[in-house]
């Protein structure tokens, strides 16, 4: 059995088993529905239609089909394509927590299947694609899933990819808000240290910035002293 962890399984009964030849890549569909709606579509034996996965606008993930067997979602491309519908509308673009989901099961393709961490560039071409760029061959889905949401496909290879990858060590090294905060107030005129390195050239704009004002300021105060004394020579004269 192929189930991706993190995914709610509801099995759905309309699937050929055993029928993935192999898995070159995951295909982004839209509903033209609801989450509850599509998954009741993929349990009526006459629709002849499922998908492998599920993404719901406020972030429901859901596998309705095991990755070993063939889901009926992009017609010719369904004995070697993975296949996530998600939910909305033709025009529609992907939520936030739909992206997050999109790269989520890109990223467990790739580690589960092999599946590249790219854009497809047609259907004998391996990675992230969308249903319309298989043309009449899978269905002439034109307007599936729509420019917008075309437009978003390198946004989910981009956090899929981050997925895999996890915390880098500079992001695990990076000072917080609070840390930045606390040094430059501490150390207004030192340098930045080396764990800060990355901060230097900011910092030392700062500082010079901290030092034109600091110059102005006695130069205010001189023009006030010599106002003073003016002013005292013209009441003395």
């Amino acid at each position: 059995m192929a189930r991706m962890p993190g995914a709610e399984w509801h099995p759905v009964r309309n699937y050929t088993a055993d029928g993935q030849d192999e898995v070159r890549g995951v295909v982004v569909h839209i509903m033209a529905g609801t989450l509850d709606g599509t998954q009741g579509w993929f349990n009526n034996p006459t629709a002849q239609a499922s998908s492998h996965f599920g993404t719901g606008k406020g972030g429901a993930l859901r596998q309705w089909v095991d990755t070993d067997d063939r889901a009926w979602a992009q017609s010719a491309g369904n004995r070697t394509w993975l296949s996530v519908e998600n939910e909305g509308v033709g025009g529609d673009a992907l939520t936030e927590q739909q992206l997050d989901d999109n790269a989520a099961v890109l990223a467990w393709a790739h580690e589960h299947h092999g599946v590249p961490l790219r854009l497809a560039t047609g259907p004998n071409d391996e990675g992230l694609g969308y249903h319309a760029m298989g043309g009449s061959a899978w269905g002439g889905h034109t307007s599936c899933p729509g420019p917008r949401i075309v437009a978003q496909l390198p946004e989910i290879v981009a956090r899929a990819k981050r997925l895999v990858a996890g915390p880098t060590q500079e992001e695990d090294d990076m000072p917080t808000p609070l840390e930045i905060w606390n040094y430059r107030n501490k150390n207004a005129k030192g340098k930045i240290p080396d764990a800060y390195g990355y901060l230097t050239k900011t910092a030392g704009q700062v500082d010079k910035v901290d030092d034109k004002v600091d110059a102005l300021t006695t130069q205010v105060a001189a023009l006030t002293r010599a106002v003073a004394t003016l002013t005292d020579l013209v009441k003395k004269g």
